[in-house]
């Protein structure tokens, strides 16, 4: 307070420019003192602000880091909440199949009913695009066909079938849009996926067997009990159209991400749209009454029932029997007991039975509960001969048996994604490695190694860059590729990834002379650089026989070709792609093949084990 008031004295006896001097200095001192005395006391404000007060960097990252956690957990919360939508949107639907099927239409209509409600608020995309909300649709309308056969009369009925053309024709306007943009084969993620630690395909639908194709037939089998119309006439030719063309494609079903499917039709489908069509465009045109159409199509009141039959257990018969088809088709088996909807995740992962051959079970538990219903065909002998039936049908094929197939499918699936992305693929300097390394590798990018299907042309491409590697470095490039297939825990009896080390050190790649087909196989020649002789190699296909594959070849034998031939269980494999032969042909391996093909074989030892 003194200092105050002797620094107040002295301004007012001192000239106006002195004072802000005086001002100044008096204030920096005073702050420095005050520093001082804070920062004896251990409380200077700067110092207190530095060690309780967070930099803006320090801020900063740790807003970022609670951030990332928040995101992290947003998105365990959402995947754990879309697999218990998916889960709870599957069980309602399974549910409403099974009343369907005990006959208890009404309680099934509920069920859907509630499906379609929960799927529209839970299930993302959930649409007027959706293959789910179609699929629920579909099971909407057949329980709806079960109360118009067997309980609805007057009123009701006419109110239930109306009610089922409309729901039938909602669904088919989400089908009939897929065909137009060319995607109904074409599946979504959230509409079909690969659970890679089951090793197989899920959905939000209970028969993913059914999922697109198949329910868009069912849908339109429905337009066909219709009233002709020009609108009957055009669905009907749309659908016939997609059935051609799914069957030249070779029922292929495309996941979004890259893998693909084997789909699945009954093979009588485009003769039953042909009379649809027929009968209908009799009827527009007038040359035919609405009840004679249908009387040709149905055979008057004979008329085949829309619904699947089922058990009084409600086992779903039918749709049990195509899961099977569909299953064995990829070469799993599905558990023979009733009441077990189980599946093989690889082929031979059940135990036969050891008297037939035949029934596959997925535990001891389901064998013995089935016994009672197995052991009738097992001693009449029935089951052996299905199991007859199925060695002679693959044996005629010249391929691999379906399971092998699979299995070395997935093999090449994996291979080709880790070498186009190898460091030696790299270090590689030929045309085909660069080809790859400009064209293919990028497609891979975002992708794990084995979640992408490539078209024919690239897996070609790859395969042409595998063989133009250096022997040393396909083999150091197959070894890490093993390192990294250990990685993946598949279950047990999956595929056997170390057959890839005997690919890439007994291959044999380049240009070949197919000079015969056989019921065993094809035989092709090759002249052996090393050995400078020509060797004959009977070989198979991995999923068609080489002879199918040059089916859209007119050329008489000898057909020359570049291709490589692989070991795979003591067979000679072919690699499963196939081009014209490349540069010149020698004039050994011409004239060997001209000399097979009419009729000199003796010259040849053919190879057909490795």
């Amino acid at each position: 307070e003194r200092a105050t008031l002797l620094l107040v004295a002295i301004l007012r006896s001192t000239p106006f420019s002195l004072c802000a001097i005086i001002i100044i200095s008096c204030s920096c001192l005073f702050t420095q003192d005050t520093a001082t005395v804070s920062h004896r006391c251990g409380s200077h404000p700067a110092l207190h602000q530095n060690q309780n007060m967070p930099s803006n960097k320090k801020k900063s990252s740790t807003v970022d880091k609670k951030k990332k956690q928040q995101e992290r957990l947003a998105k365990q919360n959402t995947a754990q909440d879309f697999h218990s939508n998916v889960s709870e949107f599957r069980q309602l639907l399974l549910s409403g199949r099974k009343e369907y099927a005990k006959g208890r239409a009404y309680d099934a209509v509920e069920l859907q009913n509630q499906a379609l409600a929960f799927g529209s608020k839970n299930i993302h995309r959930f649409d007027d695009d959706s293959l789910v909300k179609a699929h629920a649709l579909m099971e909407l309308a057949l329980a709806k066909s079960a109360i118009q056969t067997d309980f609805a009369t007057g009123e009701e009925l006419a109110k239930v079938r109306q009610e089922g053309r409309e729901i039938s024709a909602e669904a088919l306007k989400i089908f009939e849009h897929r065909v137009a943009s060319k995607t109904l084969t074409k599946f979504r993620k959230e509409e079909c996926w690969i659970d890679a630690s089951l090793g197989e395909y899920v959905s939000p639908v209970p028969h993913t067997e059914r999922l697109g194709p198949v329910d868009y037939l069912q849908c339109v089998s429905f337009v066909g009990l219709e009233d002709p119309s020009p609108d009957t006439v055009r669905s009907i030719k749309l659908a016939m159209d997609f059935v051609r063309k799914f069957e030249a494609d070779r029922h292929v079903i495309e996941l979004e991400g890259g893998a693909a499917l084997e789909g699945m039709l009954a093979g009588e489908e485009l003769d039953k749209l042909t009379a649809y069509l027929r009968e209908h465009e009799a009827v527009v045109r007038g040359q035919k009454s609405k009840s004679d159409a249908m009387d040709s199509l149905f055979g008057g009141d004979d008329r085949e029932e829309v619904r699947h039959t089922g058990s009084l257990m409600g086992k779903m018969k039918l749709s049990h029997k195509k899961l099977a088809k569909d299953a064995d088709k990829m070469g799993y088996k599905q558990c023979e007991n009733a009441d077990c909807d189980k599946v093989e995740s690889q082929p031979r992962q059940f135990s036969t039975c050891t008297r037939c051959k035949w029934a596959s079970y997925c535990s001891k538990e389901c064998q013995v509960g089935d016994w009672k219903r197995h052991k009738k065909e097992c001693k009449s002998g029935e089951a052996a001969k299905k199991a007859q039936e199925e060695e002679t049908q693959n044996k005629k094929k010249s391929c691999l048996m379906v399971g092998q197939s699979q299995q070395v499918l997935m093999i090449v699936s994996y291979l080709h994604h880790f070498a186009a992305t190898s460091e030696e693929l790299k270090r590689t300097r030929t045309e085909d490695a660069a080809r790859v390394l400009f064209r293919v590798a990028p497609k891979f990018n975002g992708f794990q190694v084995g979640t992408m299907q490539l078209g024919v042309q690239d897996t070609a491409l790859i395969w042409n860059a595998i063989w133009s590697m250096e022997k040393q470095q396909r083999q150091k490039m197959c070894g890490k590729f093993l390192l990294k297939m250990n990685e993946f825990q598949f279950p047990k009896g999956g595929p056997q990834f170390d057959v890839v080390m005997e690919w890439g050190l007994h291959g044999v790649s380049g240009n070949f002379a197919i000079v015969k087909h056989t019921k065993k196989g094809t035989i092709l020649l090759h002249k052996d650089p090393e050995a400078d002789d020509i060797k004959g190699y009977l070989a198979v296909g991995i999923t068609q026989s080489i002879e199918s594959l040059l089916a859209a070849i007119s050329d008489p034998l000898p057909i020359y070709v570049n291709t490589a031939l692989v070991p795979f269980k003591k067979m000679v494999l072919c690699q499963g792609t196939i081009d014209r032969a490349h540069g010149n042909v020698s004039n050994e391996l011409q004239a060997a093949a001209r000399a097979f093909v009419n009729g000199d074989e003796g010259k040849v030892k053919i190879i057909e084990s490795v």
